[in-house]
């Protein structure tokens, strides 16, 4: 009801504005007298009717006058001018008037408009400075950086937050000294220390959502000089919609800081290899695994089934997508497992596959080999037997750049695994990898480390000053995944354009920054490289071509691969090997498959087999292990040696 008579207020005002101003220009028009009242009463009703029925058609009879602009003043000008032209006709055509004085329909035009528009502007004046007075000493201050379109959406939005701007900075030369809203440009970026000083404000707003990820971080740098909280317009998308507002500000973090370009993902080209099929994700409750989830939702798949052997993250996966429509699945179960991975497999009808577990902690798979080489290797094998026979139409493998020319064991079973993909024949099913680094925010990564390092005991470590990493977050990650699995073919090995390395020590300066401390705050220990680690990652061996795909940032490698057979021979090597347990016959086993291994064998060879490739190294003592070993793989040592091992026939037929 008080809306509704707010409104009614709002309209009369507007109406008796227009009658004050053809009465202005009737006197304007007689020198100040009034002659022939009569006349100027009978055309004021419809005078008035003409102005309400434009300006309701262009939707200015609301009185939120506060937010009026140049498109409201544009409005304005329309609707009096088309109220005018019919107001004219409908005076001397219609009802066949035509004593009224012409110039007092132009003088009329002119001062509705001025009125109109005036009226707006005020209005808008004095909300502003009533709410600057009524924030008095409540009121923030801030100093903005940026003058563009986005500063000005800022600036007309921080007085309804109880926010000054005191002054804005800005890199153009050309905008020195500029005022925007009636803020200066006191300085560049360079000088904010100095404006800050002299202005003393209690917070910096960063306002270029454009900003690459470059100049984020020197524009951080120099925020985290002033030792004030600073905060970012989060995109361009805020633009797009033509909005800015100080609620949508948010802290500076190291996405903004990495600085990628949007992922332009070919939807129509995804869609069409997901939408209507069954998809299944293994290791879908890890970092990858999850997204990976999230987003193939979005393409409608018949069902999504997730897998994983860790019970308590894929519970939470589960509660995380329970909104998310699309029918999914959750199945507890280890990929090593054939027999189960067959069970998943045939119940749901699998159709594709992406295979995401995999063990990934360098330094703890140097003294895990065997489990890394049962899982990463042998658990990729035996689960593309299963999809095989299953009739599975698409398979993906999740490597790593740390296969490319490997220090760490864990690096070498990804690049088996690559491998495998591009020379094990399927007939039926298309099998592909995809090849990435390091993704922010994963488990187990440096960035969540480090910021519980901060937090809980001031103290960093960095394992080398000079140590540098490839890193994308987890989203964009997880969308090149897709645009590389709709266009990649059969054993390609596709690689994700990660960008420029970024140097760690520099990640754990700027996350000190964005924590609101000083550098001195916290120590920085350098505790040296860690077994298998190195210092520097590549995405491509020297021996690889880089060609380019239809796909923006995803190429395809090409190369020469080992033939199935010679690498099916030596993983059966492999597979004796890891029955010994003994960790120099199994190194130097896998380095007979990837010679790039960047691992220097004992002086004196005692202990190495005789013959890496002879598939026959099963010991006695240890036969009753390779049960515990993969289904599939079983099969493919019986077409390596000839021969299936004795506990083959114990198993039972599915």
């Amino acid at each position: 009801m008080l809306l509704k008579q707010r409104l009614w207020a709002v309209v009369i005002f507007q109406l008796v504005l227009v009658a004050l101003s053809a009465a202005s220009a009737w006197l304007l028009r007689f020198e100040f007298s009034f002659p022939r009242p009569a006349e100027f009463l009978l055309a004021l009703p419809l005078l008035l009717l003409m102005r309400f029925t434009f300006l309701a058609h262009f939707k200015l009879l609301h009185g939120y006058w506060r937010y009026a602009g140049v498109n409201d003043a544009l409005d304005v000008v329309k609707a009096t001018c088309a109220g005018s032209v019919a107001f004219v006709v409908a005076e001397r055509w219609a009802i066949g008037e035509r004593s009224f004085p012409i110039s007092v329909y132009c003088i009329e035009m002119i001062l509705t408009t001025m009125a109109l528009i005036g009226v707006r502007m005020v209005s808008g004046v004095m909300v502003r400075g009533a709410q600057g007075h009524m924030g008095g000493r409540e009121s923030k201050t801030v100093v903005v950086i940026g003058s563009g379109c986005a500063a000005a959406m800022l600036l007309r939005e921080l007085p309804r937050s109880g926010y000054t701007a005191l002054a804005l900075v800005d890199d153009d030369p050309a905008k020195a000294g500029v005022k925007l809203h009636g803020v200066p440009v006191r300085g560049s970026i360079g000088d904010l220390e100095d404006v800050v000083k002299r202005e003393r404000p209690d917070e910096i707003m960063i306002a270029i959502p454009s900003a690459t990820g470059e100049q984020m971080r020197r524009i951080a740098e120099h925020c985290g000089r002033t030792k004030l909280p600073f905060r970012t317009i989060p995109g361009l998308g805020n633009l797009i919609h033509g909005t800015v507002t100080v609620d949508q500000l948010r802290e500076v973090n190291l996405d903004d800081l990495l600085g990628r370009d949007p992922v332009h993902l070919n939807l129509d080209s995804v869609r069409c290899k997901i939408a209507g099929r069954v998809v299944m994700v293994t290791g879908a409750a890890g970092s990858i695994g999850s997204e990976l989830c999230h987003q193939l939702l979005r393409y409608a798949p018949a069902k999504l089934v997730c897998v994983d052997q860790a019970e308590t993250p894929l519970f939470y996966l589960e509660q995380a997508n329970s909104e998310t429509a699309g029918a999914k699945v959750y199945c507890v179960a280890d990929i090593t497992d054939s027999v189960r991975m067959r069970d998943i497999v045939r119940e749901h009808g699998v159709n594709v596959i992406f295979h995401a577990a995999a063990y990934k902690h360098v330094p703890l798979m140097e003294d895990n080999l065997q489990e890394a080489v049962k899982n990463n290797v042998f658990g990729l094998l035996s689960l593309m037997e299963v999809a095989e026979q299953s009739g599975c139409g698409d398979f993906l493998l999740i490597s790593s750049d740390k296969a490319v020319n490997p220090t760490s064991f864990m690096g070498c079973t990804k690049r088996i695994g690559e491998l495998i993909i591009a020379a094990r024949p399927c007939a039926q099913m298309r099998c592909l990898s995809v090849r990435f680094g390091n993704v922010l925010g994963s488990q187990g990564s440096v960035v969540p480390l480090f910021q519980q390092q901060i937090k809980s005991s001031r103290r960093v470590t960095v394992t080398h000053r000079d140590i540098t990493r490839y890193f994308m977050t987890i989203p964009e990650a997880v969308s090149l995944v897709l645009q590389a699995f709709s266009i990649g073919g059969k054993g390609d090995i596709l690689v994700l354009d990660m960008g420029k390395p970024i140097r760690i020590l520099d990640m754990a300066k700027t996350l000190i920054r964005l924590s609101g401390l000083r550098q001195d705050d916290v120590e920085i220990v350098f505790t040296g490289l860690r077994p298998g680690e190195k210092l520097f990652e590549d995405l491509f061996y020297q021996f690889e071509q880089r060609l380019s795909t239809p796909a923006q940032k995803v190429l395809r490698t090409g190369g020469a691969f080992m033939t199935w057979p010679e690498l099916r021979a030596r993983l059966s090597a492999l597979r004796g090997e890891c029955l010994s347990g003994i960790s120099v016959r199994i190194r130097a086993c896998v380095k007979e498959i990837v010679p790039q291994y960047q691992w220097i064998p004992p002086q004196n060879n005692q202990g190495l087999p005789a013959a890496l490739l002879a598939g026959q190294q099963i010991y006695n003592g240890e036969r009753n292990r390779i049960l515990s070993m993969p289904l599939g793989f079983d099969r493919d040592l019986a077409s390596a040696t000839g021969a299936l091992p004795q506990s083959e026939n114990q198993r039972p037929s599915l």
